[in-house]
């Protein structure tokens, strides 16, 4: 497989994870730590594990890893738990041009905790990053006054809650990976995700709400979770083929303009168009600055 067919799949499952993810949440009468949780027990962490036992898997076992793993698992499950709550009540559009400030985060723990040398280019695209996330959170306000109704302070929050757990979620995992290979990290680093997506959705497990399972929010929950695990697999194969991570960094931010082009055609969702769309522009052009 090349790295161009890799990554034309990479978009495929990254528009598909997006779109079923935003049409499931409005639908599902679970509690909303199920979808995320039933996601990675049927998909992510199954798949995780067979791709993680066909690679080299060898890890250089310390408390410091433990530690690492500890806070990139509660991190990166927190970030699956919260962007569901939040694509349920946004429109995936604005979420995602929120959820991309993720970078920002990234950008500057890695200067502070990794100690990564921070580019002109980096901060630049972290304020272009940072003036898209408010670009979006402002696109519906024309339209919200004139229908005399509140914008959603609760999601708008949650979303920026869920951008900034990826970002120390991410950190933590580039700092285990210095300790293991990429093939451990598909085996442990899932599992930790999944114990704390487990925890989370400890509180809501009541004999009445695991009743309320059916084989319809199984089958869309492990079809999000195989989705996402397939977008993990696509995108190191692209890196790995193109031996290039920067411009695969730089080309992911395509995923971007197709998943809100994607939200528009499929979904018919439709705000302020001028103003989320400067948003998506800006937020678009922060991606390919900071990967540069």
């Amino acid at each position: 497989m090349s790295w161009q067919i890799a990554l034309g799949l990479f978009y495929l499952t990254v528009i598909g994870q997006a779109l079923l993810q935003r049409s499931y949440s409005q639908r599902s009468q679970l509690p909303e730590s199920f979808p995320p949780v039933l996601s990675y027990l049927i998909g992510v962490t199954p798949l995780g594990i067979i791709v993680g036992l066909f690679l080299s898997h060898h890890v250089q076992w310390s408390w410091w890893l433990g530690f690492l793993l500890l806070i990139e698992g509660t991190f990166i499950g927190l970030y699956n738990w919260l962007s569901f709550r939040a694509i349920k009540r946004l429109p995936l559009a604005r979420f995602q041009t929120i959820y991309q400030s993720y970078e920002v985060v990234v950008i500057i723990l890695g200067w502070i905790l990794l100690r990564e040398t921070l580019t002109g280019y980096q901060v630049t695209g972290a304020i272009l990053l940072l003036g898209a996330a408010l670009l979006a959170i402002r696109a519906p306000r024309k339209q919200l006054r004139q229908l005399r109704a509140p914008i959603d302070v609760y999601a708008v929050t949650v979303a920026v809650f869920a951008a900034v757990a990826m970002g120390i979620g991410l950190v933590a995992e580039k700092a285990a990976l210095g300790h293991m290979d990429i093939g451990a990290y598909f085996i442990f680093g899932y599992l930790t995700q999944t114990i704390a997506l487990l925890v989370l959705a400890g509180r809501d497990a009541t004999p009445s709400s695991l009743k309320a399972v059916r084989s319809y929010d199984l089958i869309r929950s492990g079809s999000m979770g195989i989705l996402s695990a397939l977008m993990g697999f696509f995108y190191i194969v692209a890196i790995v083929k193109s031996n290039n991570i920067s411009l695969i960094t730089a080309l992911s931010a395509f995923t971007l303009p197709l998943i809100v082009l994607a939200g528009l055609v499929f979904l018919r969702e439709r705000e302020n168009l001028k103003l989320l769309g400067a948003a998506v522009f800006l937020g678009f052009i922060g991606l390919l600055v900071t990967a540069l």
